[in-house]
């Protein structure tokens, strides 16, 4: 099985269930560590959204590109990991947990996370993301250049989000909120490399355009 989600080397958001989906706290602090083990070991902790997947045929032609370098890809498994990998980096990134999204960000998207954790650090704030519901996952484009693949996943939420100071008061976003975020996260692999890993390459709003890869979830 093809996984988006880093099988041995890999290595803001679960909480606050204001629907009946239930979640966990995220950006709490050291006391809530992403547990990497459990990641490796089982099934992605987030409860599946409402997929609809294109089908296995592809309508995206390069698909069969990919499938030439890996006949056991699978359109459905990918975006069934990639649920798991948009939940686990948002955990990661309001845990502050360097080491966790090196392991699954291409380098300069890792450059943008981190410097808006040791921004919040500096201003020694904390991040505090939750997911109520994940609505849908869906692929939205699919390249392959060479052995170089690209894949676009669409995630549309619905979340909480908020920035706490030292006292723990809200200086910034509403934890009583509910916000919907619609954004597209592009996952890429070398497919000619020994690793099998898929790494988030970009994440730019559903709508509208970027400059450069933003850890803060994009809300409407």
């Amino acid at each position: 099985m093809y996984e988006v989600i880093l099988y041995a080397a890999i290595a803001t958001i679960i909480c606050a269930m204001l629907y009946s989906v239930l979640g966990k706290s995220v950006g709490q602090g050291p006391e809530n560590p992403v547990d990497i083990d459990k990641f490796l070991s089982k099934e992605p902790d987030v409860k599946p959204a409402m997929i609809d997947p294109v089908e296995e045929s592809g309508d995206f032609p390069d698909i069969a590109k990919i499938r030439n370098y890996d006949s056991s890809f699978s359109v459905r498994s990918f975006v069934d990991q990639a649920q798991g990998a948009y939940s686990m980096i948002l955990e990661g990134f309001a845990d502050g947990d360097r080491e966790f999204l090196g392991e699954l960000l291409t380098d300069s998207v890792y450059k943008v996370y981190e410097a808006a954790i040791t921004q919040r650090e500096v201003d020694n704030l904390t991040q505090i993301t939750d997911l109520a519901r994940l609505i849908s996952a869906e692929i939205v484009d699919v390249s392959c250049t060479g052995s170089d693949a690209r894949i676009s996943v669409k995630f549309d939420a619905e979340l909480t989000s908020a920035l706490k100071d030292a006292d723990g008061n809200v200086v910034q976003g509403d934890l009583n909120l509910i916000s919907r975020s619609q954004e597209v996260w592009s996952f890429e692999r070398n497919m000619q490399s020994q690793s099998p890993n898929w790494l988030l390459g970009d994440v730019a709003p559903a709508t509208g355009s970027a400059p450069e890869a933003d850890p803060t979830p994009d809300t409407i």
